[in-house]
């Protein structure tokens, strides 16, 4: 028997087990304890108000409520309802004339039989708490269900957006990185060397290590490295660029080219082909929590926004919010009299 088959069958037991015990504790146990021996109209009448109570449970729960009541159709969901109750009181109501149950429970108790009355209260009272916890277990159901559904989507939004940020890195920043290094080879051919074995450590990184949900810290910080190296090799004697790395003593896991758009974007936006201008990149690692601090040259003309950088700022603060609810801290100002842009963000490691 498969798994899937025994959750199946172990569901089934689980509520034949649940009907026998609720059956049992509200419409049995009472009059047991009466001390008398009760009559066959007792045990016919319960016995098909048990089968009721499960049809209306079911009818509630499986079709009623999804098809009405979650499709906003609650005029007709409150009609079911009303008719649900009305028809207990029917079968009630036929129940006992058929069965003449008044007069058979009152020689049973040895009692004058009891008038007959227009509502059976006990019916109603059942037929209403299990209409009730029909509707809670359906609405819970559904609320997992779109829970489920919306973890997914999530989940698939994350992926699809770190393609695209593959995607967008791959075109631009590798084309001219290779243009770089063949430049290079004709003045100094150990620094293109060195740079196209960067270049291909960081292909294979965003080929391989970037597939998971989370890659090692010490990966991404030596892609992020590779990254900013390459990025190097266009500057002008008047661009400076400062990187703090920090020294690790145990390794984390982080969720891959979290920290590269930021990156990207100081290099895109505090670049200046005629004046000094400066970058400073600083990561460090302290009580499980990630720090890293990007700021650049704030260039007059240009935009300084992560809209048109990489993911983008909306798209790189969702993958923090999805990835890291309640566990990041994310920060963007301009800083030192409006001269500096400045990127702050904290992250909580696993």
């Amino acid at each position: 028997m498969g798994k899937a088959n025994r959750r199946t069958w172990g569901i089934i037991f689980t509520h034949i087990l649940l009907w026998v015990l609720l059956g049992f504790i509200l419409l049995y146990y009472p009059p047991l304890s009466w001390g008398i021996k009760l009559p066959i109209a007792f045990w016919i009448k319960h016995t098909s108000l048990i089968l009721l109570f499960v049809i209306i449970f079911y009818s509630n729960y499986l079709l009623l409520t999804p098809k009405l009541l979650f499709k906003n159709k609650r005029l007709l969901f409150l009609l079911w309802l009303i008719l649900a109750l009305f028809f207990g009181q029917c079968l009630a109501f036929l129940l006992d004339r058929w069965l003449d149950f008044q007069v058979a429970m009152a020689r049973a108790r040895q009692r004058p039989p009891r008038h007959e009355e227009l509502v059976d209260g006990f019916t109603l009272m059942f037929s209403l708490l299990v209409l009730g916890i029909s509707t809670t277990v359906a609405a819970v159901r559904q609320w997992q269900l779109e829970a489920r559904l919306k973890d997914e989507l999530q989940k698939q939004q994350i992926a699809s957006e770190l393609s695209f940020l593959k995607a967008q890195i791959n075109p631009h920043f590798f084309f001219n990185t290779l243009n770089n290094i063949y430049a290079l080879s004709f003045s100094d051919v150990d620094r293109s060397r060195e740079a196209l074995h960067k270049l291909s450590r960081m292909m294979r990184y965003l080929l391989y290590e970037t597939a998971q949900n989370e890659t090692s810290l010490l990966q991404e910080l030596k892609f992020l490295k590779d990254h900013i190296e390459l990025m190097k090799l266009r500057l002008q004697a008047n661009n400076h660029v400062i990187y703090t790395e920090p020294v690790l003593s145990h390794d984390y896991k982080i969720a891959p080219m979290l920290l590269l758009p930021f990156v990207e974007n100081a290099f895109k936006h505090g670049i200046s082909a005629t004046k000094t201008s400066e970058i400073r990149i600083e990561v460090s690692v302290k009580d499980q929590t990630l720090h890293f601090t990007v700021s650049n040259t704030l260039q007059e003309k240009k935009s300084t926004s992560l809209e048109g950088s990489g993911i983008g700022l909306q798209n790189t603060k969702r993958r923090l919010n999805l990835l890291y609810p309640e566990r990041h801290h994310l920060t963007i100002n301009k800083v030192a009299n409006d001269t500096l842009y400045q990127v702050n963000l904290t992250l909580k490691l696993s």
